[in-house]
């Protein structure tokens, strides 16, 4: 009888293991644009279990190093909202410029940039002081931003054009400017180029997806030049690199699926269908699932990378926009 239990206590313990490890019931915060609220889904519920009154128009959103805050850029009200995880409100608001709509935080914590796609650039806010120490003008209709592994440099994403904005961060002034494929935008000018952006685990990349161009561009770090542009989807938007560095995920607005990228080989492997116009994307750790807003279908869908294929969708109302993986 003991043996029996023990067996049995051991198997239903590895199973638990097995699910915890494909990102199951993972908790995940997203921006409804529409109603003007953060949204916590439990995704093993299938359910928003929490929402969040922030400002007009949240947009992008990044926890800091700990996730005990959430930073949230509002494009309706042109600033930052920072969010206390515990208790679920907003415990500052910090002014930016017009349109904040990009996050990125810098490596050691310490720095915010704010992309303003609506102001031409970028505010830098000292995250103690909690207040915007500089504003650094960028390309035209900048979108989102990823910062160097070691933080010395930021890369901005121009959407309004085909180009993306290197920074000093030190300096505090653009480096250089590289340009990137571009198309003619079919509905709106701030998706004719440069949109999505992510850094490489091992810090020697840049991908950076192209929009209308229907491709996403590799920049080598050391050189700062395109190395190879891949083509994936219709309106190429938002983009995520796996946990291990092996994939790229990206997702075509217009196509409706999620572009599978093998980094090493550098080509597309896979298309996963998806719900209609997938937007932002983001990645459990592991690596197994990965969490996509749908702007069509008003929902957050869960995406089996494994088998790759959709797991499950959400329904969110309203215009849900950004995602950010919690646990």
């Amino acid at each position: 009888m003991g043996t029996k239990m023990f067996f049995s206590g051991f198997v239903l313990g590895i199973s638990l293991l097995f699910f915890l490890s494909r990102g199951e019931g993972a908790t995940v915060y997203v921006s409804n644009q529409g109603l003007n609220k953060i949204q916590v889904i439990d995704t093993d519920a299938k359910k928003v279990v929490k929402e969040i009154e922030v400002a007009k128009t949240p947009h992008n959103l990044i926890f800091s190093k700990d996730k005990k805050l959430l930073y949230v850029a509002n494009v309706g009200t042109a600033d930052l909202a920072i969010i206390d995880v515990e208790s679920g409100k907003v415990a500052n608001r910090i002014p930016a410029d017009a349109r904040a709509h990009g996050l990125a935080l810098s490596p050691d914590g310490k720095e915010l940039y704010i992309v303003n796609v609506g102001a031409n650039n970028v505010s830098i806010i000292d995250l103690a002081a909690k207040k915007v120490v500089y504003n650094i003008g960028v390309g035209k209709a900048p979108a989102v931003a990823v910062f160097s592994k070691d933080g010395k440099k930021a890369y901005v994403t121009n959407g309004g054009e085909n180009t993306l904005s290197v920074v000093d961060t030190k300096k505090r002034q653009v480096l250089s400017t590289i340009s990137l494929p571009k198309a003619k935008a079919e509905k709106h000018e701030h998706t004719v180029g440069a949109m999505g952006i992510e850094r490489s685990p091992d810090g020697k990349f840049i991908y950076v997806s192209n929009g209308f161009a229907e491709s996403i561009s590799i920049i080598d770090v050391a050189k700062d030049r395109v190395v190879k542009t891949i083509p994936t989807g219709k309106e190429a938007h938002g983009l995520i690199v796996s946990p291990d560095g092996k994939f790229v995920y990206v997702t075509n607005r217009l196509d409706h699926n999620v572009s599978v990228i093998d980094a090493k080989e550098r080509k597309v492997i896979h298309s996963i269908p998806v719900a209609q116009r997938p937007d932002i994307i983001d990645i459990s750790p592991d690596g197994k699932t990965a969490f996509a807003t749908s702007r069509e279908d008003k929902a957050l869908v869960v995406i089996d990378l494994i088998n790759h294929k959709q797991a499950a969708s959400i329904l969110l109302g309203g215009d849900p926009h950004g995602v950010a993986f919690y646990k």
